[in-house]
């Protein structure tokens, strides 16, 4: 009897046991991995999607429109008008020479759009305002300019060859009797003749030849008559260079309106060989101007101006020092001479015109 209630006491603690509840500990590894089982959200309640970013607004058109060869009596009210046929214009540049306050030869147009400066350009390019031809091109970037400068000079130094100044010109010489001349000498690349804001040669001009031709030309032509004038060749400088003077340039004032060239030749031939004797004349009256130049060696023309200076000739004392570069300054020199510079050697530093392609 006591046997079989042992044995029910052990039946009955084992059942009981089984539904006894699961531990602290192992009811919260079983929440956890249920958690884990669900689903994470792709976005949090606090968090929402990022919203797309604002378009930044278009840019404001700012590209111009470069004009050059313009004339020099252009004026803003007429460029405007030109450009205003193709669209708006929204800035129009015309810079100025700052001692004359004429236009320097080029402008800058800015339009609204794209379009209109593409029309622009297409119907004004090599039209002719003011007389002149004008070339219309979008403006580069200053960089830009700098760097396709550099390209095109390079360019044509190749291209051009030995370039060579030609002074003493006659007024009246035009670029096909000049380029006529030289060519007994070689293919003449390039011949140009300076002319002043009226549009008069300025008694200059440039001429571009292969090295070997351009050496010959200035065997054959330096020192010869051409329309009347004695010629000065020579090599072109560099910017900023200065030729040693193989002949000093006389200036003789105070001359008689009756005096000839021959009789002004004759009286300084007593001191050397006179290279050249040049007496200006009014181109309205043709009348000379009271004073000339004679072109001699330096050591002549030293002696020349000691003994001459002071000099009576048809009833006129003369007055007699070298000749001074245009803008230059000497207390006993004196030179009238508008549109002469005193000089052989030409610096295309000093002419604002040479280098501009557009002649």
């Amino acid at each position: 009897m006591k046997l079989l209630n042992s044995a029910l006491c052990c039946l009955l603690a084992s059942s009981v046991s089984a539904f006894v509840a699961p531990s602290y500990s192992t009811s919260r590894v079983a929440i956890a991995q249920q958690q884990a089982r669900v689903a994470t959200p792709l976005f949090s309640e606090t968090e929402t999607a990022a919203e797309p970013a604002a378009e930044a607004p278009p840019s404001e058109y700012d590209t111009s429109i470069y004009v050059g060869n313009i004339s020099f009596d252009a004026t803003e009210s007429e460029l405007r008008s030109a450009f205003e046929s193709h669209g708006a214009v929204k800035k129009l540049t015309l810079p100025l020479d700052k001692n004359t306050q004429r236009p320097r030869g080029f402008a800058f147009v800015q339009m609204s759009n794209a379009d209109e400066t593409a029309a622009a350009i297409a119907a004004l390019n090599e039209s002719e305002i003011g007389g002149r031809t004008i070339y219309v091109s979008e403006s580069l970037p200053k960089e830009k300019v700098g760097e396709n400068k550099k390209k095109y000079e390079g360019k044509k130094q190749r291209d051009v060859g030995t370039k060579l100044y030609i002074g003493n010109l006659n007024f009246d010489t035009t670029a096909d009797t000049l380029k006529a001349a030289f060519e007994a000498y070689g293919e003449v690349k390039d011949c140009f003749v300076p002319v002043d804001y009226d549009g008069n040669p300025r008694g200059f001009a440039f001429i571009s030849m292969d090295e070997e031709n351009a050496l010959n030309a200035i065997e054959g032509l330096n020192g010869q008559e051409l329309d009347g004038r004695t010629l000065n060749v020579n090599k072109s400088l560099p910017k900023g260079e200065k030729k040693k003077p193989q002949q000093t340039k006389l200036y003789v004032g105070n001359l008689s309106w009756g005096t000839e060239e021959g009789a002004l030749r004759e009286l300084f031939e007593e001191y050397g060989r006179v290279i050249d004797c040049y007496i200006p004349v009014d181109r309205e009256t043709g009348q000379h101007r009271g004073f000339a130049f004679i072109t001699m060696g330096p050591d002549e023309a030293l002696v020349a101006a000691d003994e001459t200076d002071g000099y009576e000739l048809d009833g006129r004392i003369l007055r007699v020092n070298e000749a001074q570069p245009k803008g230059g300054f000497n207390n006993r020199s004196y030179n009238d001479n508008e549109s002469y510079d005193g000089g052989d050697a030409y610096d295309e530093g000093s002419d604002g015109s040479w280098g501009n392609e557009a002649y």
